[in-house]
């Protein structure tokens, strides 16, 4: 039975991605389908797009594609017999995970543990997005942020009231930052989305271009390549935000009856003949 990793510092982000890219780096050898998921993974995607203040688990989760012989408990034991010097078995609820002994930049050893579960949904699915990061030099497959994204905000909600609820609610404000516009769709989800709002109304703005649910966030936005905007209209006024969510004062021109603002040193109008906005001359 290893030693409690609790009873140690918590992992910095950088230690936990190195744990991450060392059990990415065993499982090369073992012919399975996976994906990091979890708080871990939504550390991993954050570190990638260079965010500060990242999360860092006591865990790592790994979601296991089932095939012939390869399930969940197939590969706990896999891990457990080829690298006897790297995994431990720890047993949780009469249950056998494997810990990854890792050593800190201190030179002590914790135990991360690795908990499995099998894919219900199928990582082939479009739907269910999978990317290569490099971690350490090693790539590693993750879910992608708008993955984690629309996972976090519904696990919040359901999870409201308990701890882990705290730490959904962060890792879905800190993986908003890592999307694009209308990246997530929540359509059906109104009381995720709601909760969140509730728990965090400081990132109603960010959620509003990122992710569409029309009854809580209003009309999706559109983004305009060219201005570096997003924009849409509310109550017939014109509303503009750049890609760091932050506004643009939109004037309306009753002599030329149309909305102007400024972005990036030039002058912007909305044109209703092209719904879109166009360089003014």
């Amino acid at each position: 039975m290893p030693p409690s990793s609790a009873a140690s510092q918590p992992l910095e982000p950088e230690e936990l991605a190195q744990a991450v890219a060392k059990l990415a780096q065993c499982l090369k050898q073992s012919r399975a389908q996976y994906s990091i998921s979890g708080g871990a993974a939504s550390m991993v995607v954050c570190m990638q797009h260079g965010l500060e203040d990242v999360r860092s688990t006591e865990d790592i989760d790994l979601v296991v594609q089932p095939a012939g012989d390869i399930t969940a408990e197939s590969i706990s034991t896999w891990l457990l017999q080829n690298y006897p010097n790297d995994f431990v078995a720890k047993i949780t609820y009469g249950v056998s995970i494997p810990s990854l002994a890792f050593r800190r930049s201190n030179g002590s050893i914790t135990y991360i543990e690795i908990e499995m579960f099998e894919s219900m949904f199928g990582l082939k699915d479009l739907n269910n997005e999978v990317v290569m990061i490099d971690v350490s030099g090693v790539q590693v497959p993750v879910f992608s942020a708008r993955w984690l994204l629309r996972e976090k905000i519904i696990t919040a909600f359901e999870r409201r009231g308990s701890k882990k609820e705290r730490t959904d609610v962060e890792d879905a404000c800190n993986l908003l930052e890592a999307v694009k516009s209308d990246s997530v769709d929540l359509t059906n989800r109104e009381d995720a989305v709601r909760h969140l709002l509730a728990k965090r109304p400081d990132i109603r703005q960010s959620l509003e271009v990122k992710v569409i649910c029309p009854a809580v966030l209003g009309r999706p936005w559109a983004w305009n390549e060219y201005a570096e905007i997003y924009w849409r209209f509310e109550k017939d006024e014109l509303r503009c935000v750049d890609e760091n969510i932050q506004p643009h004062k939109c004037e309306w021109n009753e002599a030329a009856r149309v909305w102007y603002f400024t972005a990036g040193g030039r002058s912007w109008f909305y044109s209703a003949e092209c719904n879109d906005l166009r360089l003014s001359t």
